[in-house]
């Protein structure tokens, strides 16, 4: 619960520093309109427009957070680290473009003068104002670090390397410290710590496992300090501990404001499919009623993010006394038959009944067209789900997974999923496994906007 109020805050600082540098331009706004700023000296007042020196104010500061965000000066969930640096380097890039802006934008874009003293010593004063800000900021985290429940665990090994290194990690972070060796890791609950930091050479399976606890950690970050790495569905970044290069090993490329913006498009796009399609769910739902008795939508418990369960909506598309989850003790009996029968096509994880009896007429059309799905947009609305990931499967069929291929709930289950773009219903679980481990290695905004593009492609080939 700390950790979400830490990446609260730091969600709201870009807002923050919007507000200052804004505010930072109108005060120097009202100052320049002043003649004698300089004793026995009175300066010449240029003709200055208000709406624009304050719209340039606000172009100045979302140039700022732009640099900031791709410099890393936002970092959402990591320490802080080399922060002088970052927000040194950051200030001149929005300088140099700000003033590039100003210089090619008279005539242009601004009619009127923007006055260079509000440049010149507007960008003076903000960053002077920004960083006491930061720097405040910083230390009352720090402080919330020391006196929290955050915790540092680092897990070394007998080699000479350890040694010399964790003496700097300990220096690197402010956060509470303790130590294991990777014989006592097993009994180690390691997701409650924040940050994990394997130092030295390790087996490969030692430090497969230590990944695999903290690939389901929402929160636990994992380095390695080594010249030996290998790992399987991993990404790598380097990462600079108090000039210690450590490697970060994450399961998927989508990080810190990259799954923000990812949040925001799902919200945006299913709320838009939702407006827009309503009125055929409206009928869809007329229609399912006139067909067949029952309610208009199947609701079911699937298995989610981290194992955990949520409330799954589609189309009802079978007959209610047929349905696994309606029909009692009957429908379940007839399910396991068509399982045990020829009529099963995909054995084990996944059965697929060929012409299945249970569905309706207005059943198999939806299918057809994946038109049973859109009730799961709610579910984007609510979280539970994404636009595109791994298939959302139901508990049963969870349990049979092998270890590997429960790294498929290290992330939000889809309404699309990669695997369906390259074979849909066709392919066996084994090789959908393999398809969508590489999509969560891989995801990024391109491959989502990819995989919705190619859905509809397939959708409308009635594949």
């Amino acid at each position: 619960m700390k950790q979400k109020y830490n990446t609260v805050l730091r969600l709201l600082r870009p807002v923050l520093h919007i507000g200052i540098i804004v505010i930072v331009f109108y005060i120097m706004y009202r100052i320049r309109l002043f003649t004698d700023l300089i004793p026995g000296v009175q300066l010449k007042i240029p003709v200055i427009n208000y709406q624009e020196n304050i719209a340039f104010g606000i172009i100045a500061a979302f140039a700022f957070i732009l640099i900031g965000i791709i410099e890393d000066l936002y970092e959402l969930h990591k320490p802080i680290q080399r922060y002088f640096q970052t927000f040194t380097r950051t200030w001149i890039y929005r300088v140099i473009i700000i003033t590039f802006i100003w210089y090619f934008g008279q005539g242009f874009v601004f009619f009127f003068w923007i006055s260079r003293f509000i440049i010149v010593v507007g960008a003076c004063v903000s960053f002077i104002a920004l960083f006491l800000f930061d720097q405040i900021r910083n230390y009352m985290e720090s402080k919330r670090h020391r006196e929290g429940d955050n915790k540092i665990l680092i897990v070394w090994s007998d080699t000479l390397e350890s040694y010399k290194a964790i003496e700097k990690i300990k220096n690197g972070f402010s956060f509470k410290t303790e130590f294991a060796t990777y014989k006592e890791i097993k009994e180690i609950q390691i997701t409650k710590y924040f940050i994990v930091v394997a130092v030295g050479s390790f087996e490969k399976d030692i430090l497969q496992n230590i990944f695999e606890k903290v690939r389901f950690s929402e929160n636990t970050r994992f380095y390695h300090i080594s010249e030996w790495f290998f790992m399987e569905d991993v990404v790598y970044s380097p990462e600079n501990i108090d000039n210690i290069i450590a490697l970060e090993y994450k399961h998927s490329k989508l990080d810190g404001w990259a799954i923000v913006l990812k949040k925001l498009v799902d919200i945006f796009i299913s709320l838009f499919l939702i407006i827009i399609s309503l009125p055929f769910m409206v009928l869809i739902g007329v229609i399912i009623k006139i067909d067949s008795r029952g309610p208009i939508f199947y609701k079911s418990k699937r298995v989610g993010k981290y194992g955990k369960l949520f409330s799954f909506l589609k189309f009802r598309s079978m007959y209610t006394h047929m349905s696994v989850g309606y029909g009692g003790k009957k429908a379940d009996e007839l399910y396991q038959k068509l399982i045990e029968s020829d009529a099963n096509i995909r054995q084990w994880v996944l059965p697929k009944i060929a012409n299945d009896p249970r569905v309706t007429r207005v059943g198999r059309f939806l299918r057809k067209t994946s038109l049973d799905e859109l009730p799961q947009l709610f579910c984007v609305l609510r979280w539970t789900m994404s636009l595109v990931g791994p298939r959302p499967h139901l508990l049963n069929e969870v349990k049979k997974y092998e270890s590997r291929q429960k790294r498929l709930l290290s992330i939000k289950p889809g309404i699309t999923w990669y695997a369906q773009v390259f074979g849909r219903d066709n392919l066996d679980f084994e090789e959908e496994a393999k398809l969508d481990l590489y999509y969560i290695q891989n995801r990024s905004l391109f491959l989502d906007v990819y995989v919705i593009l190619a859905t509809f492609g397939v959708v409308f080939k009635g594949k």
